[in-house]
C-alpha cells in the first residue's frame, strides 16, 4: 500500500490508542486496486505500522470510477491579529493581488499552484506555478502558522465561502487535482501535505469491526466469504457516522 500524502502525528497517536484499547480495526483502508495508492485511511495505514500490525482489512476500489471523485481540503487558518499577514504571505511566496474570482479561476484552471483568500481579498505566487510549487507553499505557510501561533483547521473546498465569512480566516487552497496527481504522488514517495485531497466514494464502506485477533489469524479469502456473507446495510447521503456527516451513501459492514 502506498499513501499518497503525509499524516498529522498526532491523530496517528490518537488513533493507535484507539486501535490499542479496543483491539478492533473499525474501517477498512481503501486502496486503488490497480496502483496500491491509499485513498482514504492514510492515519490508520500510519497507526497499524506504528503498532506493528502486519495485517489490515483493506478495500480495493476502482479509482477510475466516475463512483469515486477527488476534491480538496482548504486550509483554514485562525489569526489572532491581522497585522503583518501580507508580510508573512510574502515570505511564504504569495505576493500578487487579486481578486477572488480571477483566484478560484485560475486554481480551476491550474494556471496557478495556490491562493491565499481572506474576507477582503485574494492573493496568488507571482507567476501562478504549478502544484509542486503550491504544495511548497503549503508547507511553508503551516511554518509559518506555527511559529506565529496561529490555528488550523480543513474544510472540504465547497465550503470556503463560509470561513471567509470571518474576517479573521485565512484561507489556503491548492488548485484543482487530478488523480494522476494523487498516484503520481504516491509511486514518486513526494507525498502531498496532510489533508490535501479528499476523496468522496460512493458508497463508502465503514464499520467492518474486525477484532485485531481474528484478523491476524485470517486468509484474504476467509476476510471476503466473512464480508460477503454479513451483506452490509446502505445508508443514505447525509447520514453522521461517528460524529462526522458524510455526503456520499455509506456501506455498513458491521456483524461481519
Amino acid at each position: 500500500m502506498l499513501p499518497h500524502e503525509e499524516v498529522i502525528s498526532s491523530h496517528v497517536e490518537g488513533v493507535a490508542a484507539e486501535i490499542s484499547r479496543e483491539r478492533v480495526q473499525r474501517d477498512p483502508i481503501i486502496v486503488d486496486s490497480d496502483s496500491g495508492t491509499v485513498l482514504d485511511g492514510m492515519h490508520r495505514l500510519a497507526a497499524f505500522r506504528k503498532l506493528g500490525l502486519a495485517n489490515a482489512v483493506c478495500c480495493p476500489v476502482d479509482y477510475a470510477s466516475k463512483g469515486i471523485g477527488l476534491h480538496r481540503w482548504a486550509r483554514v487558518y485562525s489569526l489572532g491579529d491581522r497585522r503583518g499577514i501580507s508580510a508573512r504571505l510574502h515570505d511564504a511566496g504569495i505576493t500578487r493581488a487579486s481578486t477572488p474570482s480571477e483566484a478560484f479561476a485560475a486554481l480551476e484552471s491550474r494556471s496557478c499552484g495556490v491562493a491565499a483568500f481572506t474576507s477582503q481579498e485574494a492573493l496568488l505566487p507571482e507567476g501562478g506555478g504549478d502544484l509542486s510549487g503550491g504544495l511548497a507553499i503549503i508547507r511553508r505557510v503551516d511554518s509559518i502558522a506555527l511559529s506565529f501561533g496561529w490555528t488550523r483547521e480543513f474544510v472540504p473546498d465547497d465550503e470556503v465561502d463560509v470561513a471567509l465569512q470571518d474576517d479573521r480566516k485565512l484561507v489556503l487552497l491548492v488548485q484543482r487535482l487530478g488523480k494522476d496527481d494523487v498516484v503520481g504522488a504516491a509511486r514518486s514517495g513526494r507525498l502531498f501535505p496532510c489533508k490535501t485531497s479528499m476523496h468522496a466514494i460512493d458508497p463508502r464502506p465503514v464499520a467492518v469491526d474486525l477484532p485485531l485477533e481474528e484478523l491476524d489469524s485470517m486468509t484474504g479469502a476467509d476476510l471476503r466469504r466473512r464480508l460477503n456473507a454479513s451483506g452490509g446495510e446502505l445508508l443514505p447521503a447525509g447520514s453522521q457516522y461517528h460524529g462526522r456527516r458524510y455526503k456520499e451513501r455509506l456501506l455498513v459492514l458491521s456483524g461481519a
